[in-house]
């Protein structure tokens, strides 16, 4: 009896530990991620130019969908195949970044994923999709 409860300790630690190296981060738990100071206050030139909108949407639809997901809330259909997972861009929590820190993270700060800042090379198109995720916490 005390042999069979100690194989089943030894499978419960086991499973545990496995588990804390396999299991993804949920996206309700956040902590701010840190950004170069340099773009803490960038200014965004083209805050609140509804003219970009569309920019926007096409940019986002293109290259985050997959990721994100159509409303941003990090279950796009690639979401699961990641090791981290795509941050809620429509969560509360994001009300805490600047444009500029949004930049940063979209376009330059973040590994394990494809170089936004070669497939979305113009400052325009980019600052549109800062303005796009905007708009997806307004929802």
């Amino acid at each position: 009896m005390k042999k069979h409860l100690f194989k089943l300790a030894i499978i419960a630690l086991l499973a545990i530990i496995h588990m804390s190296f396999t299991t993804k981060t949920s996206n309700q738990e956040h902590t701010k991620k840190e950004v170069p100071a340099e773009y803490q206050n960038k200014e965004n030139p083209y805050k609140n130019d509804a003219s970009l909108k569309m920019i926007g949407l096409r940019n986002f639809n293109r290259h985050c969908v997959s990721c994100h997901g159509k409303k941003g809330k990090g279950d796009g259909v690639m979401a699961k195949n990641m090791k981290t997972l795509p941050g809620d861009l429509s969560a509360k929590y994001m009300e805490e970044y600047t444009d500029g820190e949004l930049y940063y993270l979209s376009f330059v700060g973040i590994a394990d994923r494809p170089d936004f800042m070669k497939l979305i090379p113009e400052e325009e198109a980019k600052w549109a999709v800062v303005n796009y995720v905007r708009a997806l916490q307004d929802q």
